[in-house]
């Protein structure tokens, strides 16, 4: 769709000569281009290289692309960005490590360079299936590498290692008790592990390990999105969640405010004083208007935990959501539909999701505010095909993330083999037209890759190869990108202007390392970006691609 004649723009960016996948539907043009044309951080023309070549005289940079896919730019559309970046730069990171010696070997480089008596630590983002040894590193292991530094490492939310040194500065002997809401391992004469369990316990090392200044903290945020556009990320949806305070969202503020995000961030806002929570969100939805910010940096809702009380963790554990919980759930729901708020909340198991759907229909009977206003669960691994009817009635949607590619040995234990090859139900979602949005719930319950989750939606793999979903509750690559741009949009009330390359579309875009059409799965899960433009502007270039001026 190139620009009438006599309407040509001055153009910041084209990329030509390539296989651009627009993701259109039918009736708004061609599925796949060989050119874009890109100005003022929107997209102004899509199609061939010879319609397109007068926007290509008139632009300040020309991309050759020698025949590379480009897709729109990847959105996660359930992270923890904000927690993540805050710590980015305070913490060691293990995605990409696959054993012990060489996660151990990252913390020794780390301490010697911050020096003794500085904290090493490594918090989420790995699992023990990812390393050869399967299982976490030990407190003497710990100790050998770095025994001048307190160092803390925390397996997802399953497990945390501390050294000898960590112990101390935690205040933690072998005659302390266990915290609140966590445990202290010992062994067999009462000597502590240096193993811990439960938030109560992980809060613990996390408070003065990540304790970082405002500078720090910027510095963590730029560093991480950086990080994630070397991936093809150039969005984010932000889940909040637990431990998240106010004051934590400092840092992304004061790097919008400055012009220097390189991914645009969506906010959904979590309570975060258990047994305040009516009072946090009364007061969010008071000072604040829904969707308060610019194209950058969005408020986006209520939620993922818009009542501690209601969220069932990773759905491996007894829960019960009590009655006075609920009836103050159905408070906020009702806060959130009366004052125009979009809410999106955290439901594993079934019982949980209907307990939610039961204050949605009480608040949508009262009120007529919640169908069709973009509600959203999060997970829903283990929803039935009752209650997804339910939230189909009332226009919800769902946003799945890849959590059970390093714990799927851990869900077949709890759930069974059966259950967790349904899990989640994503052939029921698509059958009942309940829009799905792909996400990966990082950083610090899984890794942050965008591809390792877009290869997930495709096989339904696991890393130790147990718990794989059924084909039926697989996508295709074209339904799994989509559910990471056009379709995660909708989460956010963006499908107008997001997640396809088309004219007036934001110019967010990527050009991944291989064809993801092509590539077999094993490549899929391990794909990088070697461009990635977002709002018209580079924010990673690997310098694969020549660029003629």
């Amino acid at each position: 769709m190139p620009a009438p004649t006599g309407s040509i723009p001055v153009v910041d960016l084209v990329l030509r000569g390539g296989r651009i996948s627009t993701f259109a539907d039918p009736e708004q043009g061609a599925r796949e281009v060989e050119a874009i044309a890109i100005a003022g951080g929107r997209v102004v023309a899509v199609g061939s290289d010879a319609e397109l070549a007068a926007h290509a005289e008139l632009t300040e940079r020309v991309i050759e692309l020698d025949g590379r896919r480009v897709i729109p730019g990847l959105n996660d559309s359930h992270i923890h960005a904000v927690r993540g970046g805050v710590s980015w730069t305070r913490t060691v990171h293990w995605e990409d490590v696959r054993s012990i010696g060489d996660g151990l070997e990252l913390i020794r480089k780390d301490a010697a360079r911050r020096g003794p008596g500085e904290w090493v630590s490594v918090v989420g983002g790995w699992h023990s299936s990812q390393l050869a040894e399967g299982r976490a590193p030990t407190r003497a292991e710990l100790d050998a590498v770095a025994p001048d530094n307190p160092v803390y490492v925390q397996e997802l939310y399953d497990l945390g290692v501390l050294n000898s040194a960590g112990l101390a500065v935690c205040g933690w002997t072998d005659s302390s008790d266990d915290p609140a809401r966590g445990r202290l391992d010992r062994d067999d004469d009462g000597r502590l592990t240096g193993r811990i369990h439960g938030v109560g316990a992980f809060s613990v090392p996390l408070a003065v390990a990540l304790d970082a200044d405002a500078a720090e903290s910027e510095d963590g945020v730029r560093a991480m999105f950086a990080a994630f556009a070397r991936h093809g990320l150039t969005g984010v949806v932000d889940g909040g969640g637990l431990l998240v305070t106010p004051r934590d969202y400092d840092p992304i503020y004061a790097v919008w405010r400055r012009g220097e995000l390189d991914v645009r961030a969506r906010i959904f806002l979590s309570a975060w004083t258990r047994g305040g929570e009516v009072a946090d969100i009364e007061q969010l939805t008071a000072l604040l208007q829904p969707e308060s910010g610019d194209g950058m940096l969005r408020i986006a809702g209520i939620g993922e935990i818009p009542h501690l009380g209601c969220h069932d963790m990773e759905g491996l554990d007894p829960f019960t959501l009590t009655d006075q919980s609920h009836a103050e759930l159905v408070e906020i729901v009702r806060l959130c539909a009366e004052r125009g708020w979009r809410m999106s909340i955290h439901a594993v198991l079934d019982y949980t999701l209907g307990r939610i759907l039961d204050a949605w229909e009480r608040v949508e009977e009262e009120t007529g505010l919640v169908a069709g206003r973009g509600f959203s669960i999060v997970h829903a691994d283990e929803a039935s095909r009752d209650n997804l009817g339910r939230l189909a009635r009332l226009g919800a949607g769902v946003l799945v993330q890849s959590r059970l590619v390093l714990k799927g040995s851990d869900y077949v234990a709890v759930w069974g083999e059966e259950a967790t090859t349904a899990a989640p139900p994503i052939g029921d979602l698509r059958e009942l037209g309940i829009p799905v949005g792909g996400g990966t719930d990082a950083t610090r319950a899984n890794w942050f890759s965008p591809w390792s989750a877009i290869w997930w939606l495709v096989t339904g793999g696991t890393l130790d190869g147990v718990g794989i979903r059924g084909e039926r509750h697989r996508m295709s690559r074209e339904q799994a990108i989509a559910a990471y741009t056009r379709d995660a949009a909708w989460f956010t009330g963006e499908t107008g202007h997001r997640g396809r390359l088309l004219p007036g579309y934001d110019a967010d875009l990527c050009v991944p390392t291989l064809d993801p059409f092509a590539c077999s799965d094993d490549e899929l899960r391990d794909i990088l970006s070697d461009l990635t433009v977002m709002d018209g502007r580079i924010t990673h270039d690997s310098g694969a691609l020549a660029a003629n001026r």
